[in-house]
């Protein structure tokens, strides 16, 4: 799955944090180099298919970059506060639920 950041051509690769929660990282296509990491392990256990984005500091747009990608849906399902940021939580697009699946079995 792809998607452009800032100005560089991402591939996205999808991972799980310890806790289980989905973890996506964003990788320069011409170099494999990683760009971002997309997603954050707030304290929150969120259910599948929901991650919490990264969107401040070097990651501002994130939000908007994943929606335009359509790896992400629009709607907002909650925050979580953590101190001196908050936590935006989204239900991931179904077509980055069937590439996650596609992922995992060919592991």
């Amino acid at each position: 799955m792809d998607m452009t950041f800032k100005g560089y051509e991402c591939e996205l690769k999808f991972g799980k944090y310890r806790n289980g929660n989905t973890a996506i990282q964003l990788h320069d296509k011409e170099d494999a180099s990683r760009v971002a990491i997309a997603t954050v392990n707030g304290e929150f256990q969120p259910s599948e298919g929901v991650v919490g984005i990264k969107d401040w500091s070097e990651n501002h747009g994130m939000v908007d970059a994943l929606i335009s990608a359509n790896v992400i849906e629009q709607d907002l399902q909650f925050i979580e506060p953590t101190g001196f940021v908050a936590i935006e939580y989204y239900k991931l697009s179904e077509v980055t639920l069937q590439e996650i699946e596609i992922f995992k079995n060919k592991k």
